[in-house]
């Protein structure tokens, strides 16, 4: 939003001036604008932690030493490699029957 505009606040209910950014208080009351805006803007400045990967074979833990952490990466990239490689086959199956009902006729 590049101009100025008003808009209602949701804490005190007065009208106040507001360009659109996330930061912008209440001139009345000193509550955010646009509280699950800001919320958000400020979950981005903060960064989220990375979660684990819930899909992994064996998760890998913040208390899990140097040996297990590659273990269980080791595994879960095994898992992985073995999943892709049935997906390909099925799809390599699918496709030789599919070229063999072509030329069948």
């Amino acid at each position: 939003m590049s101009g100025i505009s008003e808009i209602k606040c949701p804490h005190c209910g007065e009208w106040t001036k507001w360009s659109g950014h996330a930061e912008e208080t209440c001139g009345k009351c000193g509550q955010p604008l646009d509280p699950f805006r800001f919320s958000r803007e400020a979950e981005k400045k903060l960064g989220k932690p990375k979660k684990n990967r819930k899909a992994d074979f064996f998760p890998i833990k913040k208390t899990d030493g140097p040996i297990s952490r590659e273990l269980k990466g080791f595994v879960n990239a095994m898992g992985w490699i073995v999943f892709y490689s049935e997906v390909a086959f099925y799809i390599g199956v699918i496709a030789v029957i599919a070229i063999l009902g072509f030329l069948a006729g």
